[in-house]
């Protein structure tokens, strides 16, 4: 289980008693070491993390272990981040704020071979897939400017983002105009507004 609050930890530790044996790391750097040292069978991961954005790192995470199975447990909103997260690598993805009985059937899904996804996520992919809705119309922001408008919704300068993400202020401009295009904002006062509202308590 990889979570930067004890208190999620805890949680799911007492969740999965008796079911599972839990190891515990609160970031990325402390994950790579305990999946470098032995073999597990399930990862559960948070998306935000004090050390990073762990979307990213996920190709990294199950090259580690290539037979590992990656459940992705996040507060961080599903219609955002659940496909980009299966496309990375992960084999499910539950919202923390889901009951323990979701919980319980991710990780039973998963360790069986499948995937999971809530219902109603299910049966917006099936529809798009029936319908043929292209991707882009889907998934219109890019994982680099999904980093960029959780800072912003955080309210971090163009200095700040740039000295998180280790990019120049000029990328980091570029890639804020590039949002503003695609959400359609024509001020930064209305940008930070509409990441907020993409984003909501996951900011």
């Amino acid at each position: 289980m990889v979570d930067d609050h004890d208190i999620v930890r805890l949680g799911v530790r007492h969740a999965l008693a008796g079911r599972a044996e839990t190891v515990d790391a609160a970031d990325l750097v402390e994950a790579r070491q305990k999946l470098a040292a032995e073999p597990f069978a399930l990862l559960l991961l948070d998306l935000a993390l004090a050390d990073g954005f762990s979307l990213k790192a996920l190709p990294q995470l199950r090259a580690l272990q290539p037979g590992l199975r990656i459940v992705v447990l996040t507060s961080m909103e599903e219609d955002l981040y659940a496909e980009r997260a299966l496309r990375a690598g992960a084999d499910g993805f539950v919202m923390k704020a889901a009951p323990r009985a979701t919980l319980l059937e991710a990780v039973d899904t998963v360790l069986a071979g499948g995937v999971f996804v809530s219902a109603g996520l299910n049966a917006r992919l099936l529809r798009r897939a029936v319908q043929g809705e292209p991707a882009a119309a889907r998934d219109p922001l890019s994982t680099r400017e999904i980093e960029v408008l959780r800072l912003v919704a955080a309210g971090h300068s163009t200095r700040e983002i740039a000295e998180r993400l280790n990019r120049s202020v000029k990328t980091i401009e570029s890639h804020k105009a590039a949002l503003k295009a695609k959400l359609g904002a024509d001020s930064p006062a209305m940008l930070v507004r509409l990441a907020l509202g993409w984003l909501g308590d996951s900011a």
